[in-house]
């Protein structure tokens, strides 16, 4: 019974959004699509400077976490060569695409009042540690940065890495390896598993000279979407008070969000460039307010209204049923056909034909 209810209700979301007129003005072009200052940095962790023989990051400003994205990026590309031309098929893509998102939308700033850490165009900036959302990205790249070291996925740095912390809040972060397993030794093994990963996998062939390895598709990404899931569920409860957000309304619409990627890393939704892309351009594109609780005014797009109403459509449903939505989605979608018939329900739920 419980998999026909799930089933039926996803069919029947998947059709409301059909019938909004396209929103041609909503789609992004060019380097719009890439987070602010993409091309300042090179991707090389020589890019942060040395003190007393330690390597310096500050994961409370913009460009040091941005850096450590591209890090990532650069480091793993080569094993997902085959997932998409001119490296677009690094399942790394979501994750950073939607940094730059949170950047651009002042989602890192200062709650309530968000001209501190605010994004300006053309300005590099800080990243407010009173920030929900600035909490919960903290802890999704930094624990795999963290475990990047750790399983030595990016070769012998010549130095040990500090990273800057902050007095304020000190008791809701980690700031190195040790500190982080030993506060949360489980999930630090779930993000290991990713990089351990890629390091066994082999090259198998070269396609135009560029070497192709023997990476799954699902087991990658599965193993991606577990990291990040993990990560998650460490921080959500330390950020889920109101303070940290500039509105109830928003608040609420980032535990709805969340909610709304776990039921798609069930369906392995494929993290990529342009697929993450396209599920961004629904992403509102200011702090939301009070006034946005019950009526969306008219500067959001079609494309926003749609994700904003499903997200909390899928948090109502979730919650009528005491979790059990979540749970048995998470059941049936155990086969390929399942996971592709689910992505493609997901697709027509939260994107507007363009």
């Amino acid at each position: 019974m419980w998999s026909s209810l799930v089933i039926s209700t996803f069919l029947f979301l998947s059709f409301f959004p059909v019938g909004l007129a396209p929103d041609p003005g909503s789609t992004t072009h060019g380097n719009d699509i890439y987070p602010p200052f993409w091309d300042q940095t090179d991707g090389d962790i020589s890019e942060f400077p040395v003190q007393n023989n330690k390597i310096i990051i500050d994961p409370w400003k913009y460009m040091d976490r941005l850096r450590i994205y591209k890090i990532l990026i650069t480091e793993s590309n080569k094993y997902f060569a085959s997932f998409g031309e001119n490296n677009t098929g690094n399942v790394f893509w979501a994750l950073t695409l939607f940094y730059g998102r949170l950047f651009k939308t002042d989602r890192l700033s200062e709650p309530p009042n968000s001209s501190r850490c605010a994004y300006e165009s053309g300005v590099s900036s800080c990243i407010s540690i009173h920030s929900g959302w600035g909490g919960i990205n903290y802890y999704v790249i930094i624990m795999n940065f963290l475990a990047a070291i750790e399983s030595e996925f990016l070769g012998h740095l010549p130095y040990e890495v500090e990273l800057l912390s902050r007095e304020e809040y000190r008791s809701h972060f980690c700031y190195s390896v040790e500190e982080c397993r030993a506060s949360y030794p489980q999930v630090m093994d779930v993000v290991n598993r990713l990089y351990k990963y890629l390091l066994s996998r082999k090259k198998v062939s070269s396609t135009r000279g560029i070497p192709q390895y023997d990476t799954d598709e699902d087991t990658a990404i599965f193993k991606m979407w577990a990291a990040h899931q993990a990560a998650i569920y460490v921080a959500i409860p330390k950020f889920s008070d109101v303070s940290f957000y500039s509105s109830e309304t928003e608040r609420d619409f980032t535990m709805d969000f969340l909610l709304t990627i776990e039921f798609m890393e069930a369906i392995l939704y494929r993290p990529y460039f342009e697929s993450s892309t396209e599920l961004l351009v629904g992403f509102p594109h200011r702090l939301l307010t009070d006034q946005d609780r019950n009526v969306l005014t008219s500067n959001f797009s079609r494309r926003e209204k749609a994700l904003l109403t499903a997200v909390k459509l899928i948090q109502k449903i979730n919650k009528s049923t005491g979790g059990l939505f979540l749970v048995m989605w998470k059941k049936l979608m155990t086969s390929k056909f399942a996971r592709a018939m689910a992505r493609f329900f997901i697709k027509k739920l939260l994107l507007m034909p363009i």
